[in-house]
């Protein structure tokens, strides 16, 4: 237990499923509470209206605040709060960031070059493997100049 008598760590399974009785909570792990759209639009809407302090939302929702820990109590205010400021609806459970991004566009594979038969003794493979890795080099960065001209000309050549 914390100083202040609130908890700050990961939930006991009694506490889970203390938790999980509540209408309001979606989902409980050990470690989070994912809490429902209307849960999270009620207590925003309280939070805001009234300046009620975030832990009497709880209670008032049935909700052990104590169980939660300030920083969980506090936490779902900084949530609301950002989501709100990006202009995005609540939603039932939250993804990690990486889920809502696109995936990346894959990069073009520029086939290498053939080898060249040369005879041994007349250019060392260090050499022959320094220049192929300058010619592929060159090959990707005429490409991207390439990709730059036909976006600055939307395609069209210029006449």
């Amino acid at each position: 237990m914390h100083k202040s008598g609130y908890k700050h760590s990961e939930f006991t399974p009694e506490e889970q499923e203390q938790l999980r009785q509540s209408p309001h909570v979606k989902r409980v792990t050990a470690k989070r509470v994912w809490y429902t759209v209307e849960f999270k639009e009620m207590f925003w809407e309280q939070y805001n209206a009234s300046k009620m302090q975030p832990e009497l939302i709880f209670m008032d929702a049935g909700i052990d605040p104590k169980v939660l820990g300030m920083n969980r109590v506090w936490g779902l205010v900084t949530m609301l709060r950002r989501a709100k400021e990006r202009g995005e609806d609540f939603q039932d459970v939250e993804l990690p960031q990486d889920k809502k991004k696109p995936p990346p566009e894959p990069k073009p594979e520029i086939p290498k070059p053939p080898t060249p038969r040369v005879p041994r003794g007349f250019i060392a493979d260090g050499d022959i493997r320094k220049l192929f890795h300058q010619v592929a080099y060159m090959t990707q960065e005429l490409e991207f100049i390439k990709k730059i001209i036909s976006a600055e000309t939307d395609g069209r050549s210029k006449k």
